[in-house]
Order: structure tokens, then sequence, then C-alpha cells
């Protein structure tokens, strides 16, 4: 199973980075493989990866943090969004703009 966690706050996002988060300390998705492989048709994992120099993939572990790369991704996933109306992609809508409220990042574990 593939998850997008966001820490809840910077305590958390630290907590995270040593594997010792608390319950309470993340918003997380899990996104199964048919999901994933959707979300991969969108072509949307490939332009973040474009824009942001990032490289969110199977078996990668990756990151966006920042007001600055939250922001540009959230464009992307809300441009995609408009076109594709993804349940998936609404949902990671909601996980980007709650790492930008709490100032921490989207964390991919696929």
């Amino acid at each position: 199973m593939k998850t997008i966690s966001v820490p809840l706050s910077r305590d958390a996002m630290h907590r995270l980075d040593l594997d010792e988060c608390i319950p309470g300390d993340l918003e997380e998705l899990s996104v199964s493989e048919e999901e994933f492989l959707a979300l991969s048709k969108t072509g949307v994992l490939e332009e973040i990866n474009s824009t942001l120099s990032k490289l969110i993939d199977e078996y990668e572990d990756e990151s966006i943090q920042g007001q600055t790369e939250l922001e540009s991704a959230l464009k992307i996933f809300q441009k995609l969004f408009a076109t594709t109306n993804s349940d998936t992609l609404r949902k990671i809508i909601h996980l980007n703009e709650m790492a930008m409220k709490y100032d921490t990042g989207m964390f991919f574990y696929f």
C-alpha cells in the first residue's frame, strides 16, 4: 500500500523523520494500486516531478516541503483535478492544503 502523509505540526514532522510518530501526528491517505495507476495516467506525477525536480514514483520516498513547493504542487493538482475529477486527486488536494496550513509537507511513501 502506498501512503501520503502530512504531519500536523513541526514537532510531528520531526517525529516522522525519526519514525517516532504518535497518534494524532499525521493526516494520511492510503493509495491502492488501482488508484496509483489511475493517478499515473493523469500525468500529475510526471508534472510534479518535472516542475519541482522530484522523484515521486513506485519504490521511492519523496516529499514536497516549503510553501513555495506546496503552492506549485497545489496548482498542478487543481489543474488536473479540473479535467479528471479524480477522487484521489481531490483527497491529495486536501492533504496539500493541510500541509500549507500547518507549514509542514507532504511525504510520499510509494
